[in-house]
């Protein structure tokens, strides 16, 4: 019975430290976000560091689906900069061929996001390509020199290690959400910006519970045939 306990208490232990693991992601979430619309993106960003902070936080944007609006809420404590990359046809964002391609926050002294926070950093983004999801990578930078890149994208299914922050797309049309900036939007700064993949979250909560279950089951077994021995 001692090591049934035992062995339930590492298993529950095990399913409990998952979705903390998970949190630790950069993430994207815009639950408005719709083809054709536009929409506040929020990436959160989590400082996984027990000694340094997060400086540092570069958004790629899509350059096969270029986005004609993109602008950055104001972050206190947070300077931004902006890539522009020039596209070899134009699209019509009243800047020709030329669109952001990325954003860069930059923690001002004594602004990092310390050990155990996170930070969150807005993207006004749109019009929204036609797509399921719109993959933001980002470039997350610690106060000691590491760099950790939220790039990758699963190919077979399986959740990747460093997955790179999503924003799901509703099949529905955005026009009815965001509208677009008018006169009033157009005379603000300009600068560009910002859960997590998680179609493969039932399934692997099912391969943890199965797993879980075996593992009672194994432990169980020295005790039930004991029972039936006396």
């Amino acid at each position: 019975m001692r090591r049934l306990a035992a062995t339930a208490a590492m298993v529950l232990a095990g399913l409990c430290a998952g979705p903390g693991i998970a949190a630790a992601h950069v993430t994207a979430g815009a639950p408005d976000a719709a083809p054709g619309g536009y929409s506040v993106v929020t990436l959160r960003v989590p400082t996984e560091s027990e000694t340094a902070g997060t400086v540092q936080l570069e958004v790629g944007l899509p350059l096969d689906h270029p986005l004609a609006v993109v602008r950055t809420a104001t972050t206190p404590g947070w300077n931004v900069s902006t890539r522009r990359t020039t596209l070899p046809a134009p699209i019509d964002n009243g800047h020709g061929a030329t669109v952001t391609s990325s954003v860069t926050f930059t923690a001002q002294p004594g602004s990092a996001v310390r050990p155990g926070e996170f930070g969150e950093f807005r993207l006004l983004l749109g019009p929204l390509p036609d797509v399921r999801e719109l993959a933001l990578p980002a470039i997350q930078t610690y106060s000691d020199g590491t760099v950790v890149s939220w790039i990758e994208r699963s190919t077979d299914g399986t959740p990747p290690d460093k997955p790179a922050p999503v924003v799901r797309l509703s099949a529905e049309s955005g026009h009815s959400g965001h509208q677009a900036p008018g006169a009033t939007a157009a005379a603000s700064a300009q600068s560009p910006v910002a859960g997590q993949n998680s179609d493969s979250g039932g399934w692997v909560d099912w391969i943890a519970l199965v797993a879980a279950l075996g593992a009672l089951a194994l432990a169980a077994a020295p005790f039930v045939r004991g029972a039936r021995s006396r």
